[in-house]
């Protein structure tokens, strides 16, 4: 431990834009963690670099897919510090204040849920519904480390309801794709946190950017007009999309490309500084000419709708559930995982919604809802 005490000691002499000091803070806050754990929970936590559990993930409750690793509310105060400084490491301020306010609102949802069922008998005798409203808890997202954090390459990622944040380090760069971030309600509606919002600006910065195309412009960017059930590239769905649709970037002018960017930016700004920067190097050495934004459904900020921003180096996917309910997906097309780092292709996978039922149905009559 006093190893790495004084790594982050120095780390912070150096400045603070610098690679190496990014690598070393997060690799010292990631060891840190594991010392604080036993080796049971050390067992459960740590798995090789290359396992494609890796890329097995989902946005939905941990009652409905089981992440790997350790979940928060099975670690004590210490080890929960030392993950939120992990994540703090890995992201921006602003990346870790939307993660952070995703796993809240799970508690925002449990209130909810614990109002109904004081309220309703029938829900109160429905099973699925009593576990899913137990289930609702910012405990229950998982942690698990993938290979060793004293070598050049490893990987960390969080996951549980409507949240996946997927870190890798190779040297001295880190990658952060795929994310995925959802908000549930998008907008608290009632109660002390009426108005609160964990994705306040991805569904907005959407809308601007439509609204500044002109008619012949917005045309070409509508791809159809029905809202789609969800993102396309949503977990185990890699590469769904075979081709870039909608409106090219290179039909922009100045002002509605500096819109795109700030969208991108959004997105990208999520993450620490240094895996930010090399995103964005990457897909202003692919070109932001050859980035393509397309639009689903109405302009509206209060309604439904979808938009994609796709290149070959970034996929940023957001859809509007319902009025209140959003899911975004942002990938690297060339770089998940940081795959063209490593050298390593994984296989993803996500079990399809029957047999996640199936699975449920299993646990509960089992008694083991997790």
């Amino acid at each position: 431990m006093f190893k790495y005490i004084l790594i982050a000691l120095c780390v912070l002499s150096i400045s603070p834009n610098s690679h190496a000091s990014q690598t070393e803070a997060l690799r010292a806050a990631t060891m840190e963690f594991l010392e604080s754990l036993n080796a049971e929970q050390r067992k459960s936590v740590s798995f090789a670099l290359k396992d494609d559990v890796r890329a097995t993930w989902s946005n939905l409750p941990t009652l409905m897919a089981p992440p790997a690793g350790v979940l928060l509310k099975n670690l004590n105060d210490e080890q929960r510090t030392a993950v939120h400084r992990m994540l703090r490491v890995s992201l921006s301020s602003q990346g870790y204040t939307k993660t952070t306010a995703i796993m809240w609102l799970d508690d925002v949802l449990h209130e909810s849920a614990a109002r109904r069922m004081a309220e309703s008998a029938e829900a109160r005798a429905n099973p699925f519904a009593v576990a899913m409203a137990a289930n609702r808890d910012s405990g229950n997202y998982a942690v698990a480390i993938f290979g060793d954090p004293e070598e050049d390459s490893w990987g960390w990622k969080m996951t549980g309801h409507h949240l996946a944040v997927n870190i890798t380090v190779v040297k001295d760069q880190v990658g952060f794709m795929p994310v995925f971030l959802g908000s549930n309600p998008m907008i608290v509606t009632d109660g002390p946190y009426a108005g609160w919002m964990a994705l306040p600006r991805e569904g907005s910065i959407g809308i601007d950017l439509m609204q500044s195309l002109t008619a012949d412009q917005q045309s070409v960017a509508r791809i159809g007009g029905q809202v789609p059930g969800d993102v396309f590239e949503g977990p185990g769905r890699r590469a769904s999309l075979k081709k870039f649709e909608g409106l090219p970037a290179k039909s922009l002018d100045p002002d509605q490309l500096e819109r795109l960017q700030l969208l991108v930016g959004e997105y990208v700004r999520n993450a620490n500084n240094l895996s930010a920067d090399l995103q964005l190097d990457a897909i202003d050495a692919s070109g932001w000419d050859n980035l393509w934004f397309s639009w689903r459904g109405p302009i509206d900020i209060n309604g439904r709708f979808y938009y994609r921003v796709h290149g070959p180096r970034i996929l940023i996917e957001y859809n509007r559930q319902n009025e209140n309910h959003d899911h975004a997906v942002v990938r690297d097309p060339e770089n998940d995982y940081g795959e063209d780092w490593l050298g390593h292709h994984y296989v993803e996978f996500h079990p399809k919604m029957d047999q996640v039922m199936r699975d449920v149905r299993k646990r509960l009559s089992a008694g083991t809802p997790r």
